[in-house]
């Protein structure tokens, strides 16, 4: 299994982002993750995040 985290732009956890994986669900949540990026840089636009500067962080890395 794998865990992933979203990071926002400053290298902090986005809250409610660890999501544990399998190789069956990992592209699913992925997505997820993708779609929490883009509402968690629109609640915070005004101090300039912006949903392209977030990443996924793998544990253990890939």
């Amino acid at each position: 299994m794998t865990e992933l985290r979203l990071l926002d732009a400053d290298g902090y956890t986005v809250p409610g982002s660890i999501r544990t994986t399998t190789p069956d669900t990992d592209a699913a949540v992925r997505a997820d993750l993708k779609q929490l990026a883009a509402e968690h840089a629109a609640q915070w636009a005004d101090f300039g995040y912006r949903a392209a500067d977030y990443r996924v962080l793998n544990d253990p890395p890939a």
